[in-house]
This record gives C-alpha cells, sequence and structure tokens, in this order.
C-alpha cells in the first residue's frame, strides 16, 4: 500500500479546511432550517454543514487520483459514488421540501440495495464459537438493512447540537484506525475523508450555541458513508470476523434507535413518523444542555471505540459474544437513564 502517513496526513487537511470552508460559507448565507414537531429546538439555523462533507469526500478523490493514482482503491468506487450523490441529493431535497418519511425511506432502501450489490452481501456471520454460514437471500437483506438502518438511524440522531457530527467524528476516526492497522485502503480512505470533513463542522456545530446544522445533507450521507465503510472493511479485509466492527463502534446509537422504535410500535406508533421519544431528547427536555448530552454519548462511544481498536489490535476475534454482551451492556444503561427521568417526570406531576 503506498500511502505514506505525510499523504494521509494532507488528505485529511484538505478534507477539513473544504469542509469547514464551506461550513462557513454556510453560516453567512444563512440557508435556514426552520424547526418543526420533531424538533428539539425552537429558532431557525443556518443548515447545509453536509455540503462540506460532499465537497471533501469529492476533493479527497480528486486528490489522490491526481498526486498517487497508484493507490489500489476500489474498482467499484465511482459506483458508491453515484450511490452518494443520489443521497446527498436526496437530503438536499429533504431540508429544502420536507420529503415525507416513507417516500425518502423507498429511495434510501433502493440506495442500499445498489450498494450492496456493488460490495457483495455478508455470506457468513460470526457465531459464539464458529462462523455461521448463510444463504445468499438472507446475507442481502441482512447487509441492505444494515445499510438502511444506518442511514435513516443517524438522520434520527441528528437533532442536538453537535451530537451526530461528534459521535460520528469518533466512530469513523475509529474505523480509519482500524482500516489502517489492516491495510483496508479504500475502506482508511473513506473512514478518513468522513471524520475530517465532520471535524470541518464541528466547530459551528457543537455547543449549546450551535451556528449551523448538518442538516439531513449531512447526516444521511455520513451514515451512508459509515455503513458502505464498515462492509467494505469486511470485502478488503477478506476477515468476516470484522462484520461487527461497524455496529460496535456506533453501538450507543444503536440501541437508542431500537429500543426507542420497539416502543413506538408496541404502542401502536408509526417508524415513518416524527417523534421525540430518542434518549438524547428526553434528556434535554429534562434541562440537559446539549454539549452536556452530546459529551455523555461521545464517552459511551469512546468506551465502545476502545474496546474494538482493542480487540483488533490484540487479534481477538470479535464474536457474537462480545456483541451480545456490549449489546446488554448499552441497552441496560439506556433502559435505567430513561427510567430515571420517567420517574422524576411522575414525581413532579405528584
Amino acid at each position: 500500500m503506498r500511502l505514506l502517513n505525510s499523504d494521509i496526513f494532507y488528505i485529511g487537511l484538505g478534507c477539513f479546511i473544504i469542509s469547514f470552508l464551506i461550513c462557513k460559507l454556510m453560516v453567512l448565507v444563512h440557508l435556514s432550517d426552520n424547526p418543526n414537531h420533531r424538533s428539539i429546538h425552537i429558532k431557525t439555523n443556518p443548515t447545509g454543514g453536509g455540503l462540506g462533507i460532499i465537497a471533501a469526500l469529492g476533493f479527497s478523490l480528486i486528490l489522490i487520483n491526481t498526486f498517487i493514482p497508484e493507490v489500489p482503491l476500489s474498482k467499484d468506487l465511482p459506483y458508491f459514488l453515484v450511490c452518494a450523490i443520489i443521497i446527498s441529493f436526496l437530503g438536499v431535497l429533504d431540508d429544502i421540501f420536507e420529503i415525507r418519511g416513507i417516500h425518502k425511506s423507498i429511495i434510501i432502501f433502493f440506495v442500499s440495495i445498489s450498494a450492496v450489490i456493488l460490495t457483495g452481501p455478508v455470506t457468513s456471520l460470526p457465531g459464539f464459537y464458529s462462523s455461521i454460514n448463510l444463504p445468499y437471500l438472507a446475507g442481502l437483506i441482512g447487509s441492505v438493512l444494515w445499510i438502511f438502518v444506518c442511514i435513516n438511524g443517524i438522520n434520527f440522531m441528528d437533532g442536538a447540537n453537535g451530537l451526530m457530527a461528534s459521535f460520528m467524528f469518533l466512530a469513523s476516526s475509529s474505523l480509519t484506525i482500524i482500516a489502517f492497522i489492516l491495510g483496508a485502503v479504500t475502506t482508511m480512505i473513506m473512514g478518513l475523508t468522513l471524520c475530517f470533513s465532520l471535524l470541518g463542522l464541528l466547530p459551528f456545530n457543537f455547543g449549546n450555541n450551535s451556528k449551523i446544522f448538518a442538516g439531513d445533507t449531512g447526516s444521511l450521507l455520513t451514515g451512508f458513508i459509515f455503513s458502505l465503510s464498515a462492509l467494505l472493511l469486511v470485502k478488503e479485509t477478506d476477515n468476516l470476523d470484522l462484520l461487527y466492527v461497524g455496529p460496535l463502534l456506533i453501538l450507543p446509537f444503536l440501541s437508542d434507535i431500537f429500543i426507542t422504535m420497539l416502543g413506538r410500535v408496541r404502542l401502536g406508533g408509526s417508524f415513518f413518523s416524527a417523534h421525540k421519544s430518542h434518549l438524547y431528547q428526553a434528556l434535554i427536555a429534562q434541562s440537559i444542555s446539549h454539549t452536556r448530552v452530546s459529551l455523555a454519548y461521545l464517552a459511551a462511544g469512546i468506551f465502545f471505540s476502545s474496546l474494538t481498536i482493542f480487540c483488533v489490535i490484540k487479534e481477538i476475534r470479535i464474536s457474537m459474544w462480545i456483541l451480545l454482551i456490549s449489546i446488554v451492556l448499552a441497552a441496560s444503561v439506556r433502559y435505567f437513564i430513561k427510567r430515571d427521568i420517567m420517574l422524576k417526570h411522575i414525581s413532579k406531576g405528584l
């Protein structure tokens, strides 16, 4: 792999500068996001921070193709970029026109299928003690659902200042480190681009007085790039034991998403309707600042990222045991925090 540390530094620096400048421009242009019934904000803020991610992705690939063309990137990368452009365009339209959830999900579903057909579906799962072979259709459905859930889920979690950007910066940075260790070049480039473009957004997005939102443009594209990169890691290394790396890195998000969705289905709610049922929304409703909420998720992310990187470095097989124990831990923490909020709410009403 001809990719020197200096190359990595300049690619990352370029992504950061492009993203930072575009976010600064969007703050000045003030393309506003009007709060709706799902929002926890009460005033309009500039949106379009996600445009920096799009520009940084394109810039990094042009830079690599121009100065280090011998880097062995995936031959399917142009097709992945087409999928990314479709997702980005969908995000832009949703930021402007607020597309209905069902229509947005249909488009995301077809993009997810296209991406999985290009990468190839998962063929087996790391079990408790050995691998579990999957029929083609089961692997296809599971792989599509992974991308679909990531895109929608990360979009759901983009509601508090800095929450999505800071957490996904950590997750994509961790994925980049793992890919670098294992020599997965395309995965590393995509992760590197994502984490530095999010870093360019963070100065304007993090904190209680956010100056710009990532918008659906940013959150949808972030979910797509991360989920696709996690699948590419398995393909590039030809190591199915790395299949759970992606889910582990964003487990605090996934546990909140799945428990919230299950609760809504149990109460007769819709997957596609707007709501304020996520844990971060409940915490902010209790007058906990956006910054503290984002830092809490970030702390949980640091734990699971450290665990995952440790397993990779020490060549510990990331089996279903590790995934299951991690899920139970994340879900339990989420349950007890939400339960404490509900008890406080009940006591205030008495």
